[in-house]
């Protein structure tokens, strides 16, 4: 597991989701908090102070239950807020701006109520507008798969797209019964009669004009058939008695016969040209009764399609767009089904499909909302910006529901709050939101998979609210130059509050978690001890968290175990909180368990030349750890200085590589000023197998240096902390608390002697929060901890010599500034030694 020492205080605070390790110590009755007086101001080179330990009252902080208000504690809204007071007035100051680019960069650690504030202020800002247009996309008939968004007032959409429902339903009807149905129908039954009543008159015009010529009129199938008309005169026929009389009349009758059939041919020719004549009419008369049955449908089809369109409610039609659109839709079917004036094309069933009347909703609100709030879950290109579906049918017309709003659709006129780090995963997301901002617009965005459908631009009204880290944020404004640009507002979220602030928030705070689970109240005593943890998670006795998230969390288990009672109660929080610590301790118990087995080797009481313990910090991501590691360090005649074997191995980080720079520095300073620092020396961290970073154990690397170049042991029992600058100052360094504690559960483990303990930069007492374990500790003399602010304090207390006071040399370059009988003189004089071995002899 990763080791590490890390820079400063505030880079080690625990980070959202980690709790500390330590609880906080019982008690805390006796002050409002500990007062610490500044860091002594650091010592002139050479000279210094007794280091005396810290007493338990000062290594915590205390919180006086009468000093919290009495009674039940309400909440509101300003109390939650309260301690983020200059990020709430930016987010007030960007969510009002109206203006292109004043969206808002909400910047903080989880937990810190960023997005609870973003949404609760967003609200307020709320109130204040109207409420959203509806949107709908309206087809587009020159161009199906080109949709044309439209707005509407609130509320308006359901009742359009009913309305145009509607239309369709009766639209289909009236094309069903022009060419299926009742229309036609009764438009072939008049048909009908009129062309009988056509046929038979020009019938019997032929009619007459054959029987003036003496044939009679017969109409078939194939066309028309004449017959000669009986005369009466015809029927007598001549003769008389007897054979001779037979035979003339036979003679006669075929005489007669031949006569008439010339005649009937004579007649038939003379009414032929009228045959012809009719049989013209006749096929006229069928186009024209095709043509009549055409118009009297294409004339019934366009009322019906007309009184359809007449029928729409004037109500369901609010804005000029959508009136123009039914305007348009109505124009669009009369070309459709050849309905124009004078238009002579046969009319065709085409099919009505819903999606070429009914227009899309995608989103609607009532008159009476306020603007929309929408906290984006589905960071993702149709999450954001929507999506097209599959109709269930192959219709070149888009059907209703298949287009889908996105969060953007929803948000717009209102408010979209996105977490930043979900938007930046995905690249095509965050490039095609920031195109939509600066076009002001939702502009439709391409993807494998759908319909290929180009929604026309949505224009766009919407206030995003970015939540994120603050590192995160830095790098998308140092690499992204757009960022900035669209986000003008920034909103930073702070990790921390004052003491005093605390003692007006944390009592509401308590209050309201409690209540939301079911307990009435929280005594004062329990907020003491939520202040005593707030104080510890932000590694600072003046200081609380706003990390609201992990005081809800340790809350929400203490209020499970306080089933069946009113009130939450310190006793609740301290159990809850032994409870997380258990649960979250096996890399703690796994670590002791290499200690006692000797698998990690560090000593923790007796002498050792050239070794210190060092502490640093490693996590599991829930839980940060303490971890003693032994830090040697070698000295031979060389010229090359400290050498950083971590450095040399590439397990070093800059920071750790730096801070045994600063050390050749130091060395120089104190040592060297007027001639080469001539030696070399080797420090490295024992049994670490994983990169090093940070510099707070350059004071332990110094102490070990220290110690091999003197020769004198350095205490065992002692933990250092610390980073040091090249004037000898030592600097405040992050996780001091679990530092100690783990320098502590280790000496622990190996039993305490009385003597052991850590020493700690003077500048890391106020971030002293440290467990009751500990503290009882140092209230029984049994364990100490002894803050330093100049090396030379460090060095007498763990080599048990005095540093020594620099004198001015004389002349004699052969002079020594420091006593012999001090750490620095016999550091001085082995320096001196190493030189001369270091130096090629002349000849």
């Amino acid at each position: 597991m990763p080791s590490r020492s890390r820079p400063s205080p505030k880079s080690t605070r625990p980070r959202s989701g980690r709790a500390p390790r330590g609880a906080p110590a019982a008690g805390a009755s006796t002050s409002v908090i500990a007062q610490l007086s500044p860091p002594a101001a650091a010592a002139d080179a050479g000279v210094t102070r007794q280091v005396s330990p810290l007493g338990p009252e000062q290594c915590t902080v205390t919180v006086r239950e009468d000093a919290l208000p009495e009674g039940p504690a309400e909440l509101v809204l300003d109390l939650r807020i309260a301690p983020q007071n200059r990020a709430a007035m930016a987010l007030r100051r960007g969510l009002a701006e109206r203006a292109p680019g004043f969206n808002v960069a909400v910047v903080g650690r989880r937990g810190t109520g960023r997005t609870f504030t973003a949404v609760a202020l967003a609200r307020e800002e709320a109130r204040r507008r109207p409420a959203p247009r509806d949107l709908v996309l309206l087809v587009n008939p020159r161009w199906p798969l080109e949709p044309v968004p439209a707005f509407l007032p609130a509320g308006a959409g359901p009742a359009f797209v009913r309305a145009m429902e509607e239309l369709h339903a009766r639209l289909e009807a009236a094309v069903h019964e022009v060419f299926e149905g009742r229309v036609r129908h009764r438009l072939q039954v008049e048909i009908h009669r009129e062309q009988s009543a056509a046929e038979r008159k020009i019938h019997d015009q032929l009619s007459k004009i054959a029987a003036e010529h003496g044939l009679g009129l017969v109409a078939g199938d194939d066309g028309f058939d004449f017959v000669p008309l009986e005369d009466d005169d015809d029927d007598e026929t001549p003769g008389g008695d007897g054979p001779t009389a037979d035979a003339a009349s036979e003679a006669e009758t075929t005489e007669a016969e031949a006569r008439l059939n010339r005649q009937v041919l004579d007649a038939i020719e003379a009414v032929r040209p009228h045959v012809e004549e009719t049989q013209r009419q006749l096929a006229l008369l069928e186009a024209e009764i095709q043509q009549t049955l055409l118009q009297r449908q294409r004339a019934a089809l366009r009322n019906n399609i007309a009184a359809s369109f007449a029928a729409v409610p004037e109500r369901a039609l609010p804005t000029e767009q959508v009136r123009k659109y039914s305007q348009r839709l109505h124009e669009h079917l009369q070309q459709v089904y050849h309905l124009e004036e004078g238009h002579h094309l046969p009319l065709t069933s085409v099919p009505l499909p819903a999606g070429l009347v009914v227009p899309t909703l995608l989103v609607t609100s009532r008159p009476d909302d306020v603007a929309p709030i929408i906290h984006a879950q589905n960071v993702t290109l149709s999450g954001l910006f929507g999506r097209v579906v599959a109709g269930s049918n192959d219709s070149r017309y888009p059907e209703p529901g298949t287009i889908l709003a996105g969060d953007l659709h929803r948000a717009n006129g209102g408010f979209l709050i996105i977490d930043a780090e979900a938007l930046v995963k995905r690249e095509a997301v965050y490039e095609h939101l920031k195109a939509c901002l600066l076009a002001r617009a939702i502009q439709p965005h391409e993807e494998d998979e759908g319909p290929s459908l180009r929604i026309q631009p949505v224009e766009l009204d919407v206030k995003v609210v970015l939540v994120a880290d603050p590192d995160l944020i830095h790098q998308l404004q140092e690499l992204d130059p757009e960022f900035s640009r669209l986000f003008k507002i920034r909103a930073d979220f702070e990790d921390d509050m004052s003491f005093e602030e605390g003692l007006r928030v944390y009592p509401g705070v308590a209050a309201w978690l409690a209540s939301n689970r079911g307990l009435s109240r929280c005594s004062r005593s329990a907020v003491a001890f939520l202040m005593q943890y707030g104080a510890r998670l932000a590694e600072d006795q003046h200081r609380l968290t706003t990390n609201l998230g992990l005081l809800s969390d340790l809350i929400t288990e203490a209020t499970s175990l306080a089933k069946g009672a009113d009130e939450l109660t310190e006793e609740h929080l301290r159990a809850a909180f032994r409870l997380m610590q258990d649960r979250q301790g096996q890399m703690r118990d796994r670590l002791l368990d290499l200690h006692r087995y000797g698998l990690i080797r560090v000593e923790v009481s007796g002498q050792s030349v050239g070794q210190i313990n060092g502490l640093a910090v490693v996590s599991d991501g829930f839980q940060s750890v303490g971890r003693p590691s032994r830090v040697t360090a070698v000295t031979y005649a060389g010229s090359h200085g400290p050498l950083n074997i971590e450095r040399e191995v590439e397990m070093s980080g800059p920071i750790h590589s730096k801070g045994v720079l600063i050390l050749s520095g130091y060395l120089h300073d104190r040592f060297a000023r007027d001639f080469p620092l001539s030696f070399g020396a080797s420090v490295v961290f024992e049994q670490t197998y994983t990169p090093i970073e940070g510099d707070s154990a350059s004071t332990a690397e110094l102490f070990a240096i220290l110690s091999s170049l003197s020769g004198l042991p350095a205490r065992q029992d002692i933990g250092v902390t610390g980073s040091v600058d090249q004037r000898g100052r030592v600097l405040p360094v992050g996780g001091v608390n679990e530092k100690i504690e783990g320098f502590f559960e280790v000496c622990r483990a190996h039993a305490l002697t009385g003597t052991q303990g850590v020493i700690i930069p003077e500048s890391n007492v106020r971030n002293l929060v440290l467990g009751e374990d500990v503290l009882e500790a140092i209230a029984q003399g049994r364990f100490f901890i002894w803050p330093i602010s100049t090396v030379e304090e460090g060095v007498e207390l763990i080599l048990g010599e005095p540093a020594g006071t620099p004198t001015e040399p004389d002349d004699d370059a052969a002079a020594f500034r420091y006593p012999e009988r001090t750490v620095y003189g016999r550091v001085e004089r082995r320096i001196a030694r190493l030189r001369r071995l270091a130096t090629p002899s002349r000849t």
